[in-house]
C-alpha cells in the first residue's frame, strides 16, 4: 500500500517549513499561519516538571548533560514560560511542550525530534537548523518565527 500525502493543516505546515528551509526566510505573515490559544494539557500528561524548567532556563549544557544522562526520561515542560530563553543547540527531543511560551526564543540548532509543540506560541522564534522530525505543530502560533535552513547539512539530500 503506498502511504498518502499530509492533508490539511499538516501539509500546509510541512510545504511552509520545506519552502522556508530551501529559502532560508522567515514564516509567513499571519494570513497564512494558525493561530491557537495554548492547549490545554491532555489528562494523561504529566504537569510541568518545576526543576526541569529551572535547569533549561539557567544552561543548555547543563540541560543537554542531563538529557545525556537520563535518557528514558521525557522532559515535562508543558506549558513552560520559555520567552525570549536562549535555547540554541538545546536537546529537547520528545519533550513535552505543549502549551509553551516560547515566543522570541532562541531554539537554533536545537533537536526538537518528537517534541510536542502543539499549541505553543512560537511567535519571532528562531528554528533556524533546528531539527523538527516527528514534532507536532498543531496549533502551534509561528507568526514571525524563522524556519530557514538554507545551506545547512541536515537541508541537503
Amino acid at each position: 500500500m503506498r502511504a498518502l500525502p499530509p492533508t490539511g493543516l499538516r501539509a500546509a505546515a510541512v510545504a511552509l517549513a520545506a519552502a522556508a528551509c530551501v529559502l532560508g526566510t522567515s514564516a509567513p505573515s499571519p494570513a497564512v499561519t494558525a493561530h491557537s490559544a495554548p492547549a490545554p494539557r491532555a489528562a494523561d500528561e504529566p504537569p510541568a516538571d518545576a526543576a526541569q524548567i529551572a535547569m533549561l532556563k539557567r544552561s543548555v549544557a547543563e540541560w543537554n548533560h542531563w538529557r545525556g544522562a537520563h535518557r528514558g526520561v521525557r522532559p515535562a515542560l508543558a506549558g513552560a514560560y520559555l520567552h525570549h530563553a536562549d535555547l540554541r543547540r538545546a536537546d529537547l527531543s520528545g519533550a513535552r511542550l505543549r502549551g509553551a511560551d516560547l515566543r522570541r526564543a532562541d531554539l537554533s540548532g536545537a533537536d526538537l525530534t518528537g517534541a510536542d509543540l502543539s499549541g505553543s506560541v512560537l511567535a519571532e522564534a528562531d528554528l533556524t537548523h533546528a531539527d523538527l522530525t516527528r514534532a507536532d505543530l498543531g496549533g502551534a502560533y509561528l507568526d514571525g518565527a524563522k524556519l530557514g535552513c538554507k545551506g545547512h547539512q541536515a537541508c541537503k539530500g
